[in-house]
């Protein structure tokens, strides 16, 4: 997990990961399969929280152990930021997988539903990987979560 410059700009990530999150939770509670379920449905800002926390934990155990882990050398010299994003990939499946469980098993949402609002999370999370790295590293501050 690159780090950054200093709480400020994991302040800004998170902030931006809260707002992505929330406006995301607010689309799928206005979906037709979570409006017809006849379910309580989730507060849009609970989840917000509960992703960006699910984010904050699985972002600072994934990053140690890649950048901790994982041998330097030339390829990843050049590469490594890549190579940590692609294997974040099937990290922000399961983190996807978990927060619908969590928040959303009492809909029954049949598996074509479940795929798309998990794809549609994943995108979510790369989109706000940028907004929040500008954030974070264009703003006074710096560091980032998954």
């Amino acid at each position: 997990m690159p780090a950054g410059y200093g709480p400020l700009g994991f302040v800004y990530f998170a902030g931006v990961k809260f707002a992505g999150y929330y406006g995301y939770s607010e689309l799928l509670n206005r979906s037709k399969a979570i409006q017809r379920a006849g379910s309580k449905i989730p507060e849009a800002w609970k989840g917000g929280l509960v992703r960006t926390g699910i984010g904050v934990v699985v972002g600072t155990i994934a990053g140690l152990a890649f950048w901790k882990l994982v041998p330097s050398g030339p390829f990843m010299d050049h590469y490594g930021s890549w190579v940590f994003f692609g294997g974040l990939l099937p990290v922000r499946v399961a983190e996807w997988s978990f927060f619908l469980w969590l928040l959303y098993r009492q809909f029954k949402l049949d598996t074509i539903t479940l795929e798309k609002f998990i794809f549609l999370g994943v995108l979510v999370s790369f989109l706000l990987d940028a907004i929040g790295l500008f954030a974070a590293f264009v703003m006074p501050g710096g560091a980032w979560i998954c």
